[in-house]
Formats: structure tokens, sequence, C-alpha cells
């Protein structure tokens, strides 16, 4: 912790799921859009549905399953989420951070997280991977709003992590990209006026999540590692997009995108 009291909600909520789980998380990991069947490979899982957890929000868009997963990936004791919320459907970033804390409540000691997400680089293809060296907030919301926690957020993407998903990426083949995550506010897709605009901020991605769960780990001395699957490309003068291109892009790198998190998770919990 960076000095600032944990919430009453989330303490509550970390005491009513410790009971629960089979033994205490070493790693969070938050699963995006269309990326949640890893949670299907947890063993020994105890699956608890986010609305049985006090305060806990619940997600309300396709591809998002809404529970928390405890067991082990790799060998790590994990806790899995699921799917998650995000600020577009109505919750506050405090809100859409709230497992995240929790997470750290009970235990863990890094966060990985994935999402789906866009590619402004015109280098970058469909399917790839993209491991985040930074983010940039465009959220007008920040989950520590209203304590106040002054988070220092250079370095907030753990380099040790980073390097070791690159390193066993290339060993097995895979290509991935390292890049700059920026986060809209959404739901509707970003304007060719926009993306032209995030690519001249130094942004090499979009999309609406992850920001809020990485500023909170940070805010509890969480190591940080995240993975966005690069499901579309938005080229000069407008690309269409559709919710159900990014689910099927998503599952169809899936594979890739499960060894990477796998061997990502040993460094984790180091």
């Amino acid at each position: 912790m960076s000095g600032h009291a944990v919430p009453e909600a989330v303490a509550t909520a970390a005491v009513s799921l410790a009971s629960r789980l089979p033994e205490k998380p070493a790693v969070a990991l938050v699963l995006g859009s269309g990326l949640g069947d890893l949670a299907e490979a947890v063993e020994g899982a105890v699956v608890v549905p986010a609305a049985e957890v006090p305060g806990m929000p619940v997600p309300r868009v396709p591809g998002h399953a809404g529970a928390l997963v405890a067991g082990r990936l790799a060998g790590v004791p994990v806790l899995v989420q699921a799917g998650r919320v995000h600020t577009y459907e109505g919750y506050s970033a405090a809100e859409v951070a709230f497992a995240t804390r929790v997470a750290a409540e009970l235990g863990c000691r890094a966060l990985v997280a994935t999402n789906a997400a866009g590619g402004l680089n015109q280098g970058f293809q469909p399917a790839d991977l993209m491991v985040l060296t930074d983010h940039i907030n465009f959220l007008f919301d920040n989950p520590l709003r209203g304590e106040p926690a002054f988070v220092d957020l250079a370095g907030a993407y753990d380099a040790t992590m980073r390097d070791e998903a690159v390193r066993h990426a290339a060993a097995a083949g895979i290509p991935v990209r390292q890049g700059v995550y920026l986060a809209a506010a959404g739901p509707s897709y970003e304007t060719p006026a926009e993306i032209a605009m995030f690519r001249t901020w130094g942004a090499d991605a979009v999309g609406m999540s992850t920001v809020p769960e990485v500023i909170a780990a940070r805010a509890h001395g969480m190591r940080v590692a995240a993975i966005s699957a690069i499901t579309n490309v938005h080229r000069p003068g407008g690309t269409p997009t559709s919710h159900a291109e990014v689910l099927e892009v998503a599952a169809r790198l899936r594979p890739r995108f499960r060894e990477v998190v796998l061997s990502l998770l040993p460094a984790a919990a180091a």
C-alpha cells in the first residue's frame, strides 16, 4: 500500500471471499473481451460469481462472464477476474478497479491485465499481441479520485515481466509488439479524427479498459504487466469496427495469447 486507507467496501469483499478461496492468491489476472476461456484452464478452480461478492460490480457486456476464479495456472496461485466491467457501462473508475483492490487485499502481489484493442500503429496487424509499456488515461476518471492518493505511475508496467513476455514469445515464434495503450471512454468506437489525434499523442493501440485496474494496482504496490490483443487496425481515412469482429479475432489469437500469459505468471509471482 502507498499510504492511503483501503475503502471499507473493499475490505468487506476481501473478507467475504477469503474463506472461499483454496489458498492465498499471488497473482491477479484480468481477462478482457473474448479472452475469458483461460479461466477454464485454472486447476482446482473455485468459481465465485461476481454477484455473490458484496460490492462487486457485474459485467453487462457480451464476452464478459462476471466471475472470480481461484486456483492455479502454470503452478501459480491466481485469482482470475473472468470478465471485467467498464466505465462505459455506467460504472465509475473506482468500481472498475474494485476487484483489483480486493485481489490486493487478499494477498496478490502482481496484476496481469489483458484487453482487446484497436491498433493505431500502422506497423501492427490484426491478431498481433502488444505488451504495454505505458498508457494514456483518456477516460476522464481515476479510481483514486476522492481519496486522494498521489501514486507514481512512472514505470507502472514492470520491465522484468515485460521482458519475460517478449522473450518467451520470441522463443515460441509468436509475434509480439510493445507500445502505449490509450484508454478511451467509449462505448462508441473512435472517429477517424480522434484516431489521428491519438496517433500524434504517441499511442499505439486504443481500448476502453485496463487503466483503472493498473492505477489501483500500483496504489497497492502491485507489480503490473498488461497485454493487448490487437483485434483490428485503424487505417487513415477510417476503418469500420464492430464488437462481433473484436470477439472473432480475439478467438483466433487465443492460443498464442494463452501461451504468453501463462509464461508471465511465474515471473509475476516471483
